[in-house]
């Protein structure tokens, strides 16, 4: 996902004093100038976030009703067993 940087993705940001000073001693612990440590903070900041967002959360009702079916699955229904019907006379299985 690496990309060069161009002129239009410049990014320009005020911050208040105890942020910089905050992240000026972050940024010194990990001696890095301050665009790769905001780069790599945002970066990280933003792969938590997607990440956060592309997990299923389930209530404890969804799962009961989760593997409930698979105790009792349901009865194929017609459409069903005609496509697996379609399906093995496709492929020749029995």
């Amino acid at each position: 996902m690496a990309r060069n940087a161009h002129k239009d993705d410049t990014l320009k940001i005020r911050v208040d004093r105890p942020t910089f000073e905050l992240m000026e001693t972050a940024r010194n612990y990990l001696h890095l100038d301050k665009s790769k440590f905001i780069r790599e903070s945002i970066r990280e900041k933003a792969e938590a976030v997607i990440a956060e967002h592309g997990r299923t959360r389930f209530t404890a009702e969804d799962w009961e009703g989760f593997f409930a079916a698979f105790d009792e699955p349901a009865k194929p229904t017609e459409r069903m067993v005609n496509a697996v019907r379609k399906y093995r006379d496709i492929v020749g299985g029995s």
